[in-house]
Protein backbone atom coordinates (compact mmCIF):
# COMPACT_ATOMS: atom_id res chain seq x y z
CA UNK A 1 0.00 0.00 0.00
CA UNK A 2 1.36 3.41 -0.97
CA UNK A 3 1.89 5.91 1.81
CA UNK A 4 -0.71 8.66 1.93
CA UNK A 5 0.17 12.18 0.82
CA UNK A 6 -1.94 15.13 1.93
CA UNK A 7 -2.20 17.77 -0.80
CA UNK A 8 -3.25 21.13 0.65
CA UNK A 9 -4.77 23.72 -1.69
CA UNK A 10 -5.73 27.11 -0.19
CA UNK A 11 -8.43 28.53 -2.48
CA UNK A 12 -10.03 31.95 -2.77
CA UNK A 13 -12.15 33.45 -5.56
CA UNK A 14 -10.49 31.43 -8.30
CA UNK A 15 -13.35 30.19 -10.45
CA UNK A 16 -11.26 30.75 -13.59
CA UNK A 17 -8.22 28.55 -12.84
CA UNK A 18 -9.17 26.27 -9.95
CA UNK A 19 -10.53 23.46 -12.11
CA UNK A 20 -7.20 23.05 -13.95
CA UNK A 21 -5.35 23.03 -10.64
CA UNK A 22 -7.53 20.35 -9.03
CA UNK A 23 -7.62 18.17 -12.13
CA UNK A 24 -3.82 18.22 -12.30
CA UNK A 25 -3.76 16.81 -8.76
CA UNK A 26 -6.44 14.16 -9.29
CA UNK A 27 -4.71 12.84 -12.42
CA UNK A 28 -1.33 12.40 -10.73
CA UNK A 29 0.38 9.07 -11.35
CA UNK A 30 0.75 8.77 -7.56
CA UNK A 31 -2.76 7.82 -6.47
CA UNK A 32 -2.91 7.58 -2.67
CA UNK A 33 -3.76 11.21 -2.06
CA UNK A 34 -5.84 13.18 0.38
CA UNK A 35 -6.74 16.46 -1.35
CA UNK A 36 -7.70 19.21 1.10
CA UNK A 37 -9.40 22.28 -0.36
CA UNK A 38 -9.52 25.16 2.12
CA UNK A 39 -11.91 27.84 0.89
CA UNK A 40 -11.02 31.19 2.45
CA UNK A 41 -14.42 32.83 2.24
CA UNK A 42 -14.81 32.91 -1.54
CA UNK A 43 -17.63 35.04 -2.96
CA UNK A 44 -17.62 33.70 -6.54
CA UNK A 45 -18.29 30.22 -7.98
CA UNK A 46 -15.28 28.68 -6.21
CA UNK A 47 -17.37 26.83 -3.55
CA UNK A 48 -19.53 25.24 -6.26
CA UNK A 49 -16.41 24.04 -8.07
CA UNK A 50 -15.09 22.53 -4.84
CA UNK A 51 -18.38 20.71 -4.24
CA UNK A 52 -18.47 19.35 -7.79
CA UNK A 53 -15.04 17.82 -7.35
CA UNK A 54 -15.89 16.45 -3.90
CA UNK A 55 -18.84 14.56 -5.40
CA UNK A 56 -16.62 13.17 -8.17
CA UNK A 57 -13.66 11.95 -6.10
CA UNK A 58 -13.74 10.61 -2.54
CA UNK A 59 -10.11 11.66 -2.01
CA UNK A 60 -11.24 15.28 -1.75
CA UNK A 61 -12.06 17.02 1.51
CA UNK A 62 -13.39 20.59 1.61
CA UNK A 63 -13.56 23.08 4.44
CA UNK A 64 -15.10 26.55 4.31
CA UNK A 65 -13.86 29.32 6.57
CA UNK A 66 -14.05 33.07 6.91
CA UNK A 67 -11.56 35.14 4.95
CA UNK A 68 -8.29 35.29 6.89
CA UNK A 69 -5.61 34.95 4.23
CA UNK A 70 -3.47 32.16 2.79
CA UNK A 71 -1.46 31.66 5.99
CA UNK A 72 -4.59 30.79 7.95
CA UNK A 73 -5.70 28.48 5.12
CA UNK A 74 -2.39 26.59 5.23
CA UNK A 75 -2.76 26.22 9.00
CA UNK A 76 -6.30 24.87 8.59
CA UNK A 77 -5.16 22.40 5.95
CA UNK A 78 -2.30 21.18 8.10
CA UNK A 79 -4.68 20.67 11.04
CA UNK A 80 -6.91 18.50 8.82
CA UNK A 81 -4.12 16.51 7.17
CA UNK A 82 -3.86 12.80 7.98
CA UNK A 83 -1.18 11.84 5.43
CA UNK A 84 2.39 10.69 5.98
CA UNK A 85 3.59 13.55 3.81
CA UNK A 86 2.50 17.10 3.00
CA UNK A 87 2.46 18.83 -0.38
CA UNK A 88 1.19 22.34 -1.14
CA UNK A 89 -0.10 23.72 -4.41
CA UNK A 90 -1.43 27.24 -5.05
CA UNK A 91 -4.97 27.34 -6.44
CA UNK A 92 -4.03 28.90 -9.81
CA UNK A 93 -0.98 26.70 -10.48
CA UNK A 94 -0.88 23.15 -11.84
CA UNK A 95 1.22 19.99 -11.71
CA UNK A 96 2.69 17.80 -14.41
CA UNK A 97 1.26 14.30 -13.99
CA UNK A 98 4.37 12.78 -12.37
CA UNK A 99 5.17 15.70 -10.04
CA UNK A 100 4.23 13.90 -6.83
CA UNK A 101 5.66 10.53 -7.87
CA UNK A 102 9.03 12.05 -8.71
CA UNK A 103 9.25 13.89 -5.41
CA UNK A 104 8.18 10.78 -3.49
CA UNK A 105 10.74 8.59 -5.28
CA UNK A 106 13.47 11.17 -4.65
CA UNK A 107 12.62 11.38 -0.96
CA UNK A 108 12.47 7.61 -0.45
CA UNK A 109 15.60 6.87 -2.48
CA UNK A 110 17.66 9.26 -0.39
CA UNK A 111 15.82 8.70 2.92
CA UNK A 112 15.29 12.45 3.06
CA UNK A 113 12.84 14.51 5.07
CA UNK A 114 12.07 16.97 2.27
CA UNK A 115 12.16 16.44 -1.50
CA UNK A 116 12.32 19.58 -3.64
CA UNK A 117 11.84 20.13 -7.36
CA UNK A 118 12.08 23.14 -9.62
CA UNK A 119 9.27 24.77 -11.59
CA UNK A 120 8.33 26.59 -14.78
CA UNK A 121 6.54 29.90 -14.90
CA UNK A 122 3.51 30.74 -17.00
CA UNK A 123 2.84 34.40 -17.80
CA UNK A 124 -0.94 34.47 -17.88
CA UNK A 125 -1.28 37.79 -19.71
CA UNK A 126 1.10 36.83 -22.53
CA UNK A 127 0.27 33.09 -22.46
CA UNK A 128 3.94 32.13 -22.55
CA UNK A 129 6.06 29.83 -20.41
CA UNK A 130 9.21 30.79 -18.52
CA UNK A 131 11.86 28.07 -18.35
CA UNK A 132 14.70 28.34 -15.85
CA UNK A 133 16.35 25.01 -16.73
CA UNK A 134 17.70 23.96 -20.11
CA UNK A 135 17.87 20.44 -21.50
CA UNK A 136 20.81 18.53 -20.09
CA UNK A 137 20.92 20.46 -16.79
CA UNK A 138 19.20 17.81 -14.68
CA UNK A 139 20.94 16.79 -11.49
CA UNK A 140 20.10 15.49 -8.03
CA UNK A 141 21.84 16.51 -4.84
CA UNK A 142 21.41 15.95 -1.11
CA UNK A 143 21.89 18.72 1.42
CA UNK A 144 22.04 19.18 5.15
CA UNK A 145 19.94 22.18 6.24
CA UNK A 146 23.04 24.39 6.58
CA UNK A 147 24.23 23.35 3.11
CA UNK A 148 20.80 24.10 1.64
CA UNK A 149 20.91 27.60 3.13
CA UNK A 150 24.11 28.21 1.17
CA UNK A 151 22.04 28.48 -2.03
CA UNK A 152 19.25 30.56 -0.51
CA UNK A 153 20.06 33.62 -2.62
CA UNK A 154 21.30 31.87 -5.78
CA UNK A 155 19.84 33.23 -9.02
CA UNK A 156 20.90 30.24 -11.16
CA UNK A 157 17.89 28.04 -12.02
CA UNK A 158 15.81 30.58 -10.06
CA UNK A 159 16.85 28.75 -6.89
CA UNK A 160 16.19 31.76 -4.67
CA UNK A 161 12.46 31.47 -5.38
CA UNK A 162 12.55 27.68 -5.18
CA UNK A 163 14.02 28.11 -1.69
CA UNK A 164 11.30 30.44 -0.38
CA UNK A 165 8.00 29.09 -1.68
CA UNK A 166 6.12 26.32 0.21
CA UNK A 167 5.01 24.55 -2.99
CA UNK A 168 7.07 22.29 -5.25
CA UNK A 169 8.12 20.22 -2.24
CA UNK A 170 7.19 17.00 -0.47
CA UNK A 171 7.61 17.14 3.31
CA UNK A 172 7.43 14.53 6.03
CA UNK A 173 4.26 15.48 7.88
CA UNK A 174 6.01 15.32 11.26
CA UNK A 175 8.03 18.43 10.34
CA UNK A 176 4.88 20.53 10.69
CA UNK A 177 4.09 19.50 14.25
CA UNK A 178 4.77 22.98 15.63
CA UNK A 179 4.86 25.04 12.43
CA UNK A 180 2.32 27.85 12.17
CA UNK A 181 2.04 30.18 9.19
CA UNK A 182 1.55 33.87 10.09
CA UNK A 183 -1.97 35.18 9.55
CA UNK A 184 -1.32 38.92 9.80
CA UNK A 185 0.99 39.39 6.80
CA UNK A 186 0.42 39.69 3.05
CA UNK A 187 3.17 37.18 2.21
CA UNK A 188 3.79 34.28 4.59
CA UNK A 189 6.30 32.00 2.87
CA UNK A 190 9.60 33.76 3.64
CA UNK A 191 8.62 33.88 7.29
CA UNK A 192 7.96 30.14 7.50
CA UNK A 193 9.49 27.82 4.88
CA UNK A 194 13.05 28.18 6.18
CA UNK A 195 12.01 26.99 9.65
CA UNK A 196 10.76 23.71 8.17
CA UNK A 197 14.19 23.22 6.55
CA UNK A 198 15.92 23.56 9.91
CA UNK A 199 13.78 20.76 11.34
CA UNK A 200 14.89 18.36 8.59
CA UNK A 201 18.00 16.16 8.70
CA UNK A 202 18.34 15.69 4.93
CA UNK A 203 16.97 17.67 2.01
CA UNK A 204 16.99 16.20 -1.52
CA UNK A 205 16.78 18.39 -4.60
CA UNK A 206 16.20 17.52 -8.25
CA UNK A 207 16.85 20.14 -10.91
CA UNK A 208 13.76 19.42 -12.96
CA UNK A 209 10.54 21.44 -13.39
CA UNK A 210 7.38 19.45 -12.78
CA UNK A 211 5.33 22.27 -11.23
CA UNK A 212 3.88 25.19 -13.22
CA UNK A 213 3.50 28.51 -11.42
CA UNK A 214 1.02 30.90 -13.00
CA UNK A 215 2.23 34.51 -12.85
CA UNK A 216 -0.48 37.16 -12.92
CA UNK A 217 -0.29 40.90 -12.35
CA UNK A 218 -3.15 40.63 -9.87
CA UNK A 219 -1.32 38.01 -7.77
CA UNK A 220 -0.10 38.79 -4.27
CA UNK A 221 3.46 39.45 -5.39
CA UNK A 222 2.16 41.58 -8.22
CA UNK A 223 0.59 44.27 -6.07
CA UNK A 224 2.19 44.26 -2.60
CA UNK A 225 5.19 46.34 -1.58
CA UNK A 226 8.63 44.81 -1.91
CA UNK A 227 9.03 45.05 1.85
CA UNK A 228 6.11 42.61 2.17
CA UNK A 229 7.65 40.21 -0.35
CA UNK A 230 11.06 40.54 1.36
CA UNK A 231 10.18 41.00 5.05
CA UNK A 232 12.99 42.30 7.21
CA UNK A 233 11.82 40.24 10.19
CA UNK A 234 12.43 36.97 8.32
CA UNK A 235 16.12 37.75 8.00
CA UNK A 236 16.27 39.05 11.57
CA UNK A 237 14.90 35.73 12.84
CA UNK A 238 17.29 33.73 10.66
CA UNK A 239 20.33 35.64 11.88
CA UNK A 240 19.32 35.12 15.51
CA UNK A 241 18.74 31.38 15.13
CA UNK A 242 21.79 30.85 12.92
CA UNK A 243 24.00 32.50 15.52
CA UNK A 244 22.66 30.13 18.17
CA UNK A 245 23.14 27.13 15.86
CA UNK A 246 26.62 28.11 14.74
CA UNK A 247 25.59 28.57 11.09
CA UNK A 248 27.41 31.22 9.05
CA UNK A 249 25.34 34.42 8.77
CA UNK A 250 27.39 36.33 6.17
CA UNK A 251 24.78 36.05 3.41
CA UNK A 252 21.94 36.80 5.82
CA UNK A 253 23.69 39.95 7.04
CA UNK A 254 23.98 41.20 3.47
CA UNK A 255 20.31 40.37 2.90
CA UNK A 256 19.37 42.23 6.06
CA UNK A 257 21.13 45.37 4.88
CA UNK A 258 19.53 45.15 1.42
CA UNK A 259 16.07 44.76 2.95
CA UNK A 260 16.76 47.60 5.37
CA UNK A 261 17.35 49.87 2.37
CA UNK A 262 13.96 48.73 1.01
CA UNK A 263 12.35 49.63 4.34
CA UNK A 264 13.95 53.08 4.27
CA UNK A 265 12.86 53.82 0.71
CA UNK A 266 9.32 52.53 1.26
CA UNK A 267 8.91 54.53 4.47
CA UNK A 268 10.03 57.68 2.68
CA UNK A 269 7.59 56.99 -0.17
CA UNK A 270 4.71 56.48 2.28
CA UNK A 271 5.69 59.46 4.43
CA UNK A 272 6.17 57.29 7.53
CA UNK A 273 8.69 59.41 9.44
CA UNK A 274 9.06 56.98 12.38
CA UNK A 275 9.89 53.96 10.18
CA UNK A 276 12.10 56.10 7.95
CA UNK A 277 14.21 57.40 10.84
CA UNK A 278 14.36 53.96 12.44
CA UNK A 279 15.76 52.53 9.20
CA UNK A 280 18.24 55.42 8.91
CA UNK A 281 19.43 54.75 12.46
CA UNK A 282 20.05 51.07 11.80
CA UNK A 283 21.80 51.82 8.52
CA UNK A 284 24.08 54.32 10.26
CA UNK A 285 24.99 51.77 12.94
CA UNK A 286 25.79 49.08 10.36
CA UNK A 287 27.86 51.49 8.30
CA UNK A 288 29.82 52.56 11.37
CA UNK A 289 30.74 49.03 12.52
CA UNK A 290 30.76 47.07 9.27
CA UNK A 291 31.40 49.80 6.70
CA UNK A 292 28.39 48.70 4.65
CA UNK A 293 27.26 51.09 1.94
CA UNK A 294 24.57 51.41 -0.68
Amino acid sequence: MEEKISVIIPVYNDEKYLKQCIESVLTQSYRNLEVILVDDGSTDATPAICEDFRRQDDRIRVIYKQNEGVGASRNTGLAMATGDYILFIDHDDWLLEDHIQKLYDLLKKNQADIAIGNFSGFLEKKKVFLFYINEGQYFEKNYTPSEWFEIEYESEYNLSQVFVVPWGKLYRASLFKNIVYPTDTKVEDDLTTWKVYLLADKISYQNEPSYVHRVMSESVTGHVNQIDVYPLEAVTERIALFKLLGIDTTKEEKAYYWRLILCRDNALKEGNVIKYRDALQKIAILQKFHKMSN
